[in-house]
């Protein structure tokens, strides 16, 4: 088992709870798919950023959506609360709370993480924006576009920080050109 699943399989209580929480959010953008991408993003990510704590940054991702069940506003640090308040009841290390709470607090368009493991998470979130299975989601609920589509342009050079998360966007922006060709034009690939 790799150290990443192991990660997973040490703190399955915790990740879990993230789960169930994600599958009750009613933000079609921000669903239980949206954090499973954040997910894997950010397993990506480390790939190449050795010096980050994976499991500050694995139970971040997992959990930093959870405040959308509450309220889209100020989500972010919604979301660190419920997940330090969820450590705490699980007994977690006081240094790992603060570690997670620092990971996700700030993980919004205008707001700069004080930590690594913060901008790796901000980072996963945002590569997501032009993510196939987002898309693919928002377009099966009719969801709206035009935030994402604001912010595309800037998407990259602006916002992402890391320069393996480019890459990974330019990946998957590549992606989604070529699904949303074959949705317009009705060409499958």
């Amino acid at each position: 088992m790799d150290e990443l699943s192991q990660i997973e399989q040490s703190n399955k209580e915790l990740l879990q709870k993230a789960v169930e929480i994600m599958k009750t959010v009613p933000d079609f953008k921000h669903s239980l798919s949206h954090m499973e991408s954040v997910v894997q993003y950010t397993k990506e990510i480390l790939e190449t950023v050795e010096e980050a704590n994976k499991e500050v940054c694995l139970i971040s991702a997992y959990w930093h959506d959870v405040g959308r069940k509450i309220q889209n506003e100020g989500h972010a640090k919604i979301s660190a609360n419920m997940l330090q308040e969820e450590m705490k009841n699980l007994e977690y290390d006081d240094e790992l709370i603060r570690k997670c709470y620092l990971a996700i607090y700030k993980h919004g368009w205008k707001e700069e993480p004080e930590t690594l493991e913060g901008v790796i998470v901000r980072d996963a979130d945002k590569i997501d924006f032009v993510g196939i299975g987002r898309w693919k989601e928002c377009i099966e609920t009719n969801c709206r576009f035009h935030k994402i589509l604001e912010l595309l342009p800037r998407l990259r050079k602006d916002l992402l920080k890391l320069e393996c998360s480019k890459e990974i966007f330019d990946r998957e922006i590549g992606k989604l050109v070529i699904y949303l060709h074959g949705r317009i034009f009705g060409v499958e690939k």
